[in-house]
């Protein structure tokens, strides 16, 4: 008994001697009382559902900013703001008729509205099997099942007018409303765009009748047949604006180097009158990121400082295909080969089925997959001040959410950044109206922000930046 008692007593003052109480203070800057304010401006009904280009987005930009200057960080570039354009693109008219018969949207085709305006006519086409065979500016039909997904990347890029997948579960696919593609869409507006090759998916059924045969993987040899294509594409598109939000606390010794902190402010807007507020998603990260940025500017003001320089920015457009932090990515304020690590907190607010009535936990995901120290920094600061059960459920490579690939941390990722995903789970008010702030939990998203507030304590004050050890080949999309 005896030597279990003093073992007690050692583990107890080694934990005690390990925490550093500076960074408990400023931890504790960040407040649930405070949270619930700014969420429940977020979430609010004037805001609308903060749609990306939307006057609400605008108002919440105003808000986030608001917060900062009120903390007394200093604007940087004389802005907040870090604005970009998009392309709001209505839904293509497209045309397509093959050996004299004209094909129906969602009854023998499908597609994902990737195109450039063009008029396309042949009077041949090629059948790609395994092989490879030069198809610049050719038109190529080949078999969806036995293609791979690197394989379907690889045949899209190389060069061919227009590319049909022949797609056994079109017929099923065409009767899901994900696959109906008749909405505008938004994305980064290109100076220069480049052409895309025109990607289109046929039934099993209608490309048996296009070509009066069995089709079968033999048929698919690399060869040139009889066939005539005609394709009009007309995309109308219009301009609009967007713009991230920024906090800059330059750092002492390493301000070259940087941390960057981030979560996504736009939500789903207004739909057939109803509001989708966006309380979990994601003002729960927003209002962690605007937590954050008062407690590392609170340090800096009473000399605690950090010694990296931190970046608090909550991106827009992540709801349109994180657009916000891709333009980031392609436009940074700071190098990239600069930035030490990204901490994403997208939805931090619920708690899941699985977890029942406990709050105490969060889904951590990526943090292992470019930096094994990331990893255990992480782990190190849980352990030693917010003792959540840390659940790495999602971070499975073979996650068939792929989770990792949905948020805006991977436009960090797949630059070789390493990065932390903080993530609650899904919940029965997910992308619905009735994900409203009465409905947070502030003392979770409190705990959560602290959890991140010490792991970028830590990355921001150590000695050496933390290493890249790790490869990820990026295999999935979004």
């Amino acid at each position: 008994m005896k030597h279990i008692i003093s073992g007690i007593l050692f583990l107890a003052f080694y934990f005690s001697y390990s925490q550093d109480s500076t960074a408990i203070k400023y931890a504790n800057v960040i407040k649930a009382s405070d949270i619930k304010e700014y969420i429940t401006v977020l979430a609010s009904d004037s805001l609308e559902g903060r749609e990306t280009a939307q006057p609400g987005q605008k108002k919440a930009a105003k808000y986030i900013a608001k917060q900062f200057k009120s903390f007394g960080i200093p604007e940087y570039n004389n802005t907040y703001f870090q604005p970009f354009f998009l392309s709001m693109v209505k839904p293509e008219k497209v045309s397509i008729n093959i050996n004299g018969k004209q094909l129906d949207f969602l009854k023998d085709y499908y597609h994902f509205s990737n195109f450039s305006n063009d008029s396309i006519i042949t009077e041949k086409v090629i059948f790609i099997g395994k092989s490879k065979q030069e198809i610049k500016n050719k038109i190529v039909f080949t078999l969806l099942k036995y293609r791979t997904e690197n394989e379907i990347k690889e045949l899209v890029s190389a060069g061919a007018k227009a590319v049909f997948f022949i797609d056994e579960k079109a017929s099923l696919k065409m009767n899901n409303t994900a696959y109906h593609f008749n909405k505008e869409r938004l994305k980064v507006l290109e100076t220069n765009p480049k052409p895309t090759t025109a990607v289109f998916f046929i039934s099993l059924k209608t490309a048996k009748k296009l070509f009066k045969r069995k089709i079968t993987k033999k048929d698919f040899l690399n060869k040139e047949v009889e066939c005539k294509v005609e394709i009009k594409i007309n995309i109308e598109s219009e301009k609009v604006s967007s713009e991230n939000v920024v906090a800059y606390v330059e750092g002492s010794d390493l301000k070259s180097e940087l941390v960057v902190v981030t979560a996504h402010y736009d939500h789903l807007g207004m739909h057939d009158g109803k509001i989708y507020h966006g309380a979990d998603d994601d003002g729960s990260g927003t209002s962690a990121v605007i937590a954050l940025s008062h407690a590392f500017e609170q340090a800096k003001k009473e000399g605690h400082g950090p010694r990296r320089s931190l970046l608090f920015m909550t991106v827009s457009g992540e709801e349109k295909g994180l657009l916000g932090s891709s333009f980031y990515a392609a436009n940074p304020l700071f190098p990239l080969d600069s930035t030490v690590a990204d901490l994403n907190i997208d939805m931090i607010g619920r708690i899941d089925e699985k977890h029942g009535t406990n709050p105490d936990y969060v889904y951590l995901i990526g943090s292992d997959k470019l930096s094994s120290e990331l990893h255990k920094i992480s782990d190190s600061a849980n352990a030693t001040y917010t003792k959540l059960e840390l659940d790495y459920t999602f971070n499975a490579p073979n996650d068939p959410n792929r989770f990792y690939y949905r948020s805006d941390h991977y436009n960090f990722a797949k630059n070789g950044i390493p990065v932390i995903f903080y993530f609650n789970g899904t919940h029965a008010d997910y992308h619905q109206p009735t994900d409203t702030s009465d409905k947070i939990n502030f003392e979770k998203v409190e705990k959560i922000a602290r959890l991140v507030f010490f792991t970028a304590w830590e990355l921001a004050n150590r000695n050496k930046r933390i290493v890249v050890d790790t490869e990820n080949d990026f295999k999935g999309t979004r």
